[in-house]
């Protein structure tokens, strides 16, 4: 396999295709793996949210085929252009939540359940911070209990823990003022139709959202987007090797 940037690069090229409208006819697409751990990457393409064109949340798409490839997980993605918003739309008619809640559904009946699912998201570079984790807490809770909050984690503490610390190991060092890993302060995923709230009320499998400022999806910016493809695989590897089952 080529290199990180390489690789990246050529699965960024499926969804920038056509100025990130991408092309076929399937618009959600589901790459089975073998850990317990799996990836949603919903804005990789160009998507509509009411009623106007919203862009893709760029490399998101790339970089989650990347983690794929390296590691094995379940990946679900935006292929291509769609008048819905998978982030947005009621669930009932949003053919994404839909298809994710059925696989999910199928693995845990094939005894091979998905333990987390991570949503890969995309903020501007103006951001203050690297990542925000979101959790869908309830809106009127107060700033302390929305930081305190792990709804969508199911209570699972150690999940955000392990989050938390790899982002943080990996940005230390890095030579930028926007190293911060925030949870719950602006994109908390506690809209009513969001992947992370949906997805965890529905099924047992702990959910997390993730808005990653696009300094870090850059890949110009070769240490900070090294470092997040670091702490992602990093991630990915530590929430597989857990032993579920005596968790769930």
């Amino acid at each position: 396999m080529p290199d990180l940037f390489e690789q990246i690069e050529i699965n960024e090229k499926i969804f920038s295709a056509n100025n990130y409208d991408a092309y076929g006819d399937e618009n959600y697409k589901i790459i089975e793996g073998t850990i317990p751990v799996m990836l949603s990457a919903p804005h990789a393409a160009n998507h509509f949210r009411n009623g106007q064109k919203k862009w893709a949340d760029l490399y998101t798409g790339g970089i989650a085929l990347y983690l794929q490839q390296i590691t094995g997980c379940h990946l679900i993605y935006n292929a291509c252009f769609t008048e819905k918003d998978p982030n947005f739309d009621a669930p009932k008619s949003n053919n994404y939540q839909i298809k994710l809640k059925n696989y999910i559904k199928k693995m845990e009946q094939n005894g091979q359940p998905i333990c987390v699912l991570l949503d890969l998201h995309g903020s501007a570079t103006t951001r203050e911070y690297a990542v925000e984790l979101g959790t869908a807490p309830n809106p009127s809770l107060t700033e302390i209990e929305k930081n305190a909050d792990l709804t969508s984690l199911h209570g699972h503490k150690f999940v955000e823990d392990i989050v938390i610390n790899s982002f943080k190991e990996h940005f230390y060092e890095l030579n930028t003022v926007k190293k911060s890993v925030w949870k719950n302060k602006i994109f908390s995923a506690g809209g009513t139709n969001t992947v992370t709230k949906n997805i965890s009320d529905s099924t047992k499998t702990d959910c997390l959202q993730l808005e990653i400022n696009g300094e870090y999806r850059n890949p110009c910016n070769k240490e900070q987007f090294s470092a997040l493809i670091a702490s992602l695989i990093k991630i990915v590897e530590k929430l597989a090797a857990i032993d579920w089952k005596k968790i769930k």
